[in-house]
């Protein structure tokens, strides 16, 4: 049934508001480290990763996954990690973190591999509740319709007993 006809979303279409189109999987991803680097710019006078980030960090993940395409929702479950383990090594490179060392050296190293595994919790929790909220979107919402019996399941009269 398309959307011209109905005036409904085809359903893998649609985002977790049944009459909106949902987002597409790169538009869902561009969301969530948009609204997570809000976080960073908000906790940038701080000098380091705080609240802020942890709150639009888990706050973009969720809206993403709740935002994106009923077909795209496995990209918006897997993104949380991803996202983490980019932009927090990159945040600490940017900002300098044990810049007096060389580029690959232990301290350099150390300096930007803590802050990402002191946010291993956070990262656990969102992705948690972000596959879960996906997965409720898969299969309980808007389950799939059932597919029709295969060929050789259907009960039907033989070719000389039809007429």
């Amino acid at each position: 049934m398309s959307r011209r006809r109905s005036g409904r979303v085809p359903a893998d279409e649609r985002s977790v508001v049944s009459s909106w189109r949902g987002l597409p999987a790169w538009t869902a991803v561009l969301l969530a480290v948009a609204i997570a680097l809000t976080g960073v710019a908000i906790d940038s006078g701080a000098g380091e990763l705080g609240a802020g980030f942890a709150v639009a960090y888990v706050l973009g993940c969720v809206v993403s996954v709740l935002a994106v395409a009923r077909r795209s929702v496995f990209v918006a479950g897997v993104q949380p990690p991803i996202i983490m383990a980019l932009l927090v090594p990159l945040v600490y490179v940017i900002s300098g973190a044990g810049s007096g060392a060389d580029v690959f050296s232990r301290g350099q190293v150390i300096s930007v591999a803590l802050p990402l595994a002191t946010r291993f919790p956070l990262m656990i929790g969102t992705t948690v509740v972000v596959v879960v909220l996906a997965l409720i979107r898969a299969f309980v919402l808007e389950p799939r319709a059932a597919r029709p019996p295969a060929p050789y399941l259907q009960r039907t009269a033989p070719a000389h007993a039809r007429r």
